[in-house]
């Protein structure tokens, strides 16, 4: 499922650009507002948000910036009605029309989402209408709707050709229906544009290791796992490949580091059931999920040790903690 990365940074750059033409204190509330979500200052973006809001309250501008933080924060209802009271101010708003329907895809209500996009789409200009044709892509894909997932992504990428996120939904359309020439090409844009995505590296290099080009293969998943030492479908394909060119050695580390990546699953649920009425230490555990399957390593073990922390008692998540303290936080030396 989409992970909304890219497409939310286009939004709050836009947003950024609006500058509002009566008050300098709005435009001067609006400038540290970008500033400081862009430092990850997520306290801060409240405060001015919320005073952006009592000093302007006739203007947008301020419920659709604390929007996008409680979205974030995954406060999707909150969200939801910040932006209907920012379309009440500016029924013409498109960033925030954007926003919405994002929120409401969120939230699974799939088909006002789409409604929302192509409102969005009437309202927006630019690199806004790549944006709204880039959810419509990622939105179409989740409904099954492959020609007009692709037909989405094709449009946003005719407004802008460096849309990494673009490149990457066809490279998972081409994909899915066998057209690997197609896909490679796809995922190698993605790459080219955003080559500090683990994620692109990853799609590439398993794309690559289908294909047979098993030296670029290798090279490219070893940045995977130096990336994200536990990302478990790097490891077992390079070690799948290792073991066929030879290093059987370094195939076996990378082996059987997959299989301890995914004893760790059962492992999270035993302690996710045993934690289940405690709501802070049970979410996270899900934290610690979300992380894992992505193949971070330090993070999960960070996110699993506060969860025991809070709840020692658990016989569960000693178990768990104690088998995460012998993993190793970086890739081995080759």
């Amino acid at each position: 499922m989409w992970c909304f990365g890219l497409s939310l940074t286009l939004l709050v750059s836009l947003l950024a650009c609006r500058k509002p033409a009566d008050q300098d204190v709005v435009q001067q509330l609006t400038a540290q507002l970008a500033q400081a979500y862009r430092a990850g200052s997520r306290a801060q973006v409240l405060l001015l948000a919320d005073s952006l809001c009592q000093i302007a309250p006739e203007r947008p501008e301020g419920y659709v910036w604390k929007a996008a933080l409680l979205r974030e924060l995954g406060q999707l209802s909150q969200a939801e009605a910040l932006l209907y009271e920012a379309l009440a101010r500016a029924p013409a708003h498109p960033e925030a029309r954007l926003l919405l329907a994002r929120v409401v895809e969120q939230q699974g209500h799939l088909r006002k989402a789409v409604s929302l996009y192509n409102q969005a789409l009437r309202q927006a200009e630019g690199l806004l209408r790549a944006a709204a044709w880039l959810g419509l892509g990622h939105l179409y894909q989740a409904l099954g709707q492959a020609d007009s997932a692709a037909v989405a992504f094709l449009e946003a990428l005719r407004l802008d050709s460096t849309l990494a996120e673009a490149w990457d939904g066809l490279r998972q359309l081409y994909e899915t229906e066998g057209r690997y020439p197609e896909a490679l090409q796809a995922a190698r844009k993605a790459l080219r544009w955003a080559p500090e995505k683990v994620d692109y590296q990853l799609a590439l290099g398993m794309l690559l290791a289908r294909t047979g080009q098993t030296a670029e293969a290798v090279a490219m998943l070893r940045a995977v796992v130096a990336a994200r030492p536990w990302q478990l479908a790097a490891h077992y394909q390079l070690g799948r490949l290792l073991n066929a060119l030879g290093d059987a050695a370094e195939g076996q580390y990378h082996l059987q580091q997959a299989e301890a990546i995914r004893c760790l699953a059962p492992l999270l649920t035993q302690a996710e059931l045993e934690v289940a009425r405690h709501a802070e230490a049970l979410s996270l555990l899900k934290l610690a999920r979300r992380l894992l399957a992505q193949g971070y390593a330090a993070e999960t073990r960070q996110a699993v040790e506060a969860a025991y922390a809070l709840q020692p008692q658990s016989s569960a998540l000693a178990n768990l903690a104690g088998r995460l303290v012998g993993m190793p936080l970086e890739k081995r030396p080759c």
